[in-house]
């Protein structure tokens, strides 16, 4: 099995959070891999990273040669993961490690697909309950999943649920949501989410916005990410129809009824020519992505992140050439 960390500016917690890993795990019978991967920390922690890799045998490591996110280093570590169960956890120490046998025995137990940490609530400002209630709410809406908690990265898969996930954006904290829609077996433990202990929390309040383009694309990716056709097409048939109706009834009235266009219907004329417009640009719009979601699946696409350097489980650094990096390059030189 593998564990995959994404780590940025997490010097201060990088080695607490190996040791921790590795001697719960060694007292279990799994073999297991540790992935960490640097999402272009500013500080010691790649530094630290190479360190560890030298003590523990288990360690693998990738080197992102800037800061693509939390989503960009997940999908690294995940397209590089060997094992068959992929743990996903955070690097600041919130995410116990004593949970990772206990995920993957309830895994094996339930024969379950997915297995994800529910976090137990604890008392927090008004203004962030609501936040949080209310974001729940909507994803569970939107995705048509019941999972109790979308939020934590904390969650052991199967690894063929994650292959060619091509992960963007923000999308890890709708990944339980899109991988529970793909039929799987899914379950949640109730798990403590402990206090950061050092270094600064990356989250800001300007990430509620963001969430909120996120549940849109979401929505956009669970409906019609295979058929952008229809959800295009649909409002551009809409104003289209709207469009020559009117365009059809202005003529009409004005060829048989005497009807001043010029003088009293001007704006509203050239408003039906609008919509009819507006209509033929959503729908080749559709034409288009469609057209582009065909090829995108005729073809094989680099990852949006470029990686600077991996250590192996060999303890080899190699340095990787930062153009046409494409996928499955990564680990094999």
């Amino acid at each position: 099995m593998s564990v995959v960390v994404p780590l940025f500016n997490e010097e201060e917690n990088v080695f607490e959070l190996v040791h921790e890993i590795v001697s719960v795990m060694n007292a279990t019978n799994y073999s297991y891999q540790i992935l960490l991967v640097n999402d272009g920390s500013r500080d010691y922690t790649w530094t630290k990273i190479q360190a560890l890799a030298k003590e523990f045998k288990q360690i693998e490591a990738i080197n992102l040669a800037g800061n693509y996110g939390q989503t960009m280093a997940l999908r690294a570590g995940f397209e590089q993961a060997s094992g068959e169960i992929i743990v996903a956890m955070d690097g600041d120490l919130q995410h116990d490690p004593q949970y990772i046998p206990v995920f993957i025995e309830e895994m094996q137990k339930g024969n379950y697909d997915m297995v994800g940490g529910a976090k137990i609530r604890r008392p927090e400002s008004a203004i962030k309950n609501f936040l949080a209630e209310t974001g729940h709410k909507m994803i569970k809406s939107i995705s048509g999943v019941n999972l109790r908690y979308f939020g934590a990265t904390f969650k052991a898969y199967r690894s063929y649920l994650l292959q060619g996930s091509n992960m963007l954006g923000d999308s890890h904290r709708f990944l339980g949501a899109i991988v529970a829609r793909k039929g799987t077996r899914y379950t949640e433990l109730p798990i403590e989410i402990r206090e950061r202990k050092r270094g600064k929390s990356n989250y800001k309040i300007s990430k509620v916005f963001l969430v909120i383009l996120d549940l849109l694309f979401l929505k956009f990716f669970i409906s019609y990410i295979n058929k952008p056709f229809r959800i295009f097409g649909l409002i551009g048939l809409i104003n289209f129809l709207i469009g020559i109706t009117l365009t059809t009834g202005f003529t009409v009235g004005s060829l048989f009824f005497q009807l001043n266009i010029k003088e009293h219907y001007l704006a509203e004329f050239l408003f039906s020519v609008f919509l009819m417009l507006i209509g033929t640009m959503f729908l080749s719009i559709g034409i288009i992505a469609e057209i582009g979601v065909y090829n995108y699946f005729q073809k094989s696409f680099s990852p949006p992140y470029k990686v600077r350097e991996v250590i192996t489980d060999e303890k080899i650094i190699i340095p990787l050439k930062l153009e046409n990096q494409s996928s499955g390059q990564l680990m094999n030189g």
